[in-house]
Parts: C-alpha cells; structure tokens; sequence
C-alpha cells in the first residue's frame, strides 16, 4: 500500500482538538470549556511509555510471549518518534504494516493511515525539535483507535490556555471530520504524570457507544 506523503510539519501552523479534562486541570484554567464531552481510555491518560502495569513479583525463567496467531479485533502498538518532518511518514508506513498484518477489514485500513498520518502531524506540531512525540494504535471491541502524545504542557494562565486550545481545534479540523465521516470521535487532555504534554485521541469503527471501557476520563471533543 502506497504511503501517503509526509505533510510539511509547521510549527506556527494553528491545531485543534478536543481537550481531555481532569479536575485539577480545569480548575487550573489549563484547558478550554468543553464543546462536548468523550471518553479517553484510561490507559491513555498516564505515561506513554508504561502501557501496563508492572507485577509485583519479578518471575523468572520469564513467561513466554503470546503465542496466539495476529487478531484483527484485538491489538495494541506503540511508537516512539522525533519531532521531524519524516515522523508522520514513518508512522504511516509502520501502521500500515501492523493493520496489514493482523488483517484489519479493508474499510477500516485507509482512514487509520489516514488517521496515523494526520495526528503525528498535530503531535509534531506541538512538540519542539530534538524532543519525541509517543503514538499508539490500538483496536478493541470494535473500535480502532490512534492515540498521540505530544510535549506541550498546558498553560497555567487560563487567556493562554484558551489560545492554544483553540490553534489544537484548528490543527485537529482533518482529523475530527475523518473520525466524524467514520462514525468515530477525537478529543484532546492533559496527560497524567508520570507523562507530561498533551494527549489527543481518535477513534473510528462500530459500536463507540460505552467503547472507552470503565475507568475513562471525560474530555474536551475537538
């Protein structure tokens, strides 16, 4: 499958999102009111290099590895990237190889590139050169979902907090009318610690009703 071209990463280029809320953030004036509200699985909301939690008990000789064939229902990838104009080509073409992989039904295939492209694009817009950008695709109950973390910690100052909330929504306007036309949704957080920097999510698929799972957060929809 063909990728698709690299779009120019612009840092003066505005973005737009739906922003994630937690409690202490808004209070803080971090994020904007909400225009809507969604979920964000809670996975999501902490660090984007510790996607499970480590056992109490270290085992060794350690547990072999699944061993069970790719599903197409049921996955999760993380990627590590620099901020760079390659970054959103390489994410596209990584993702491709993982849908292709485990054989994900030919409707859901373009639009998650599209997807992937689209919101390492955002992510590298908010994130300054010489620092990474953490991007995770993943598909449950039905759901495909792409999630970006970028490093561009919330403002404190509720004036700034609304500008740069709004240059999100502006650079989110592909992504939200993608997941928009496919059923889906997007939005955009705070990120918890140990993270830092913003999480901004998509999700496409069937069956969104109650797909953020318990435990989810409620978000700003872009």
């Amino acid at each position: 499958m063909s990728a698709t071209s690299a779009a120019a990463v612009d840092p003066a280029s505005p973005a737009t999102p739906p922003a994630l809320r937690t409690p202490a953030a808004h209070r803080a004036g971090q994020l904007g009111p909400a225009v809507g509200r969604s979920a964000l699985p809670a996975y999501a909301l902490g660090s984007p290099y510790t996607l499970q939690v480590a056992p109490r008990i270290t085992q060794c000789p350690p547990p072999p590895p699944d061993l069970g064939e790719p599903s197409a229902s049921h996955f999760v990838y993380g990627l590590t990237l620099p901020s760079a104009t390659a970054a959103p080509l390489i994410a596209h073409e990584a993702a491709d190889v993982v849908l292709d992989v485990h054989e994900v039904e030919d409707g859901l295939v373009e639009p998650a590139l599209e997807l992937v492209h689209e919101l390492t694009v955002h992510a590298c817009r908010f994130t300054g050169a010489g620092e990474m950008i953490h991007l995770v695709i993943r598909r449950f109950d039905g759901i495909l979902q792409v999630v970006v973390h970028d490093t561009h910690t919330p403002h404190l100052n509720s004036r700034l907090a609304g500008q740069c909330a709004e240059r999100r929504r502006v650079s989110l306007t592909a992504v939200r009318e993608l997941a928009e036309r496919c059923g889906g949704e997007c939005g955009f957080a705070a990120a918890h610690p140990p993270a830092t920097g913003v999480c901004t999510w998509a999700s496409i698929g069937h069956d969104l009703a109650g797909a953020a799972g318990p435990g989810a957060a409620e978000g700003e929809a872009a």
